[in-house]
């Protein structure tokens, strides 16, 4: 569980609803399932248009990924790489196919079984970039749903607002009540602007953030592959990964 993305949500609305009692707002006032219903699951589903549906399921991968953790991290595909490049070096590519077994990480495995099958470099390449841009892709999806949602849910919020005064205004007769629908039309506004600040927004820039490393990992696979494939010594191998832990 990625504890900053809980902390940043709960933190947020804890903030948000001190800061309007502090006003003199009440929470009870503050709910009102209406305005919750236009502008949330409105936001979502219109959001739903951008996505083909072969590809629903990067929605819910990104969001998964946006309050989960990583596996691995990129200094641990580093020391999984280097020791795949010590076995070659000491007992050639064929050997890596002992340890195809032992490898979890989906990538670096597709990586091994191809150079196992000795496939030339510029296959290698081909069919791991043609891998990598397929995933880039898939996160792309997912970060432009939320994005949308984002951009979407303050103007949800707005429609949500009109509907209250169209409301309130049937009270012209009664100030009370057309002051107390008057306000309570705003708080659809108030829900759209903080679910797209709060959630929407910051969901969508935590995997981009993330997806960003997932490539990176996968790039390193990819440079340290063709690297073994050469026969360079893994100890260059290795500097030439430190440069991407170092990026993080």
């Amino acid at each position: 569980m990625d504890i900053l993305t809980i902390v940043g949500l709960i933190g947020g609305f804890a903030s948000l609803l001190i800061g309007a009692v502090l006003k003199g707002a009440s929470i009870p006032f503050l709910i009102q399932p209406s305005a919750f219903v236009i502008v949330v699951p409105t936001t979502l589903f219109a959001s739903l248009i951008t996505v083909p549906l072969p590809k629903f399921s990067k929605i819910i991968e990104g969001l998964k990924m946006a309050f989960g953790t990583s596996k691995e991290d990129l200094l641990q595909v580093k020391v999984q790489l280097v020791e795949l490049a010590n076995v070659v070096r000491r007992e050639g590519m064929l050997a890596l196919e002992t340890k195809a077994d032992e490898i979890t990480n989906p990538f670096i495995k597709r990586a091994v079984d191809l150079m196992v099958l000795g496939v030339e470099e510029h296959v290698l390449v081909e069919s791991l970039e043609s891998e990598i841009a397929r995933v880039e892709e898939d996160y792309e999806i997912a970060i432009e749903y939320w994005k949308t949602a984002a951009e979407s849910a303050p103007t949800f919020g707005l429609v949500g607002a009109v509907f209250g005064l169209m409301k309130a205004l049937k009270s012209l007769d009664n100030a009370n009540e057309l002051a107390h629908g008057i306000s309570a039309a705003f708080v659809a506004t108030v829900y759209g602007i903080s679910f797209s600040y709060l959630v929407f927004g910051p969901i969508s820039k935590k995997i981009k953030v993330k997806s960003k490393e997932e490539i990176l990992k996968m790039q390193m696979v990819l440079d340290a592959c063709r690297m073994m494939i050469r026969g360079e010594n893994p100890r260059l191998i290795e500097e030439k990964l430190n440069s991407y832990v170092e990026v993080k």
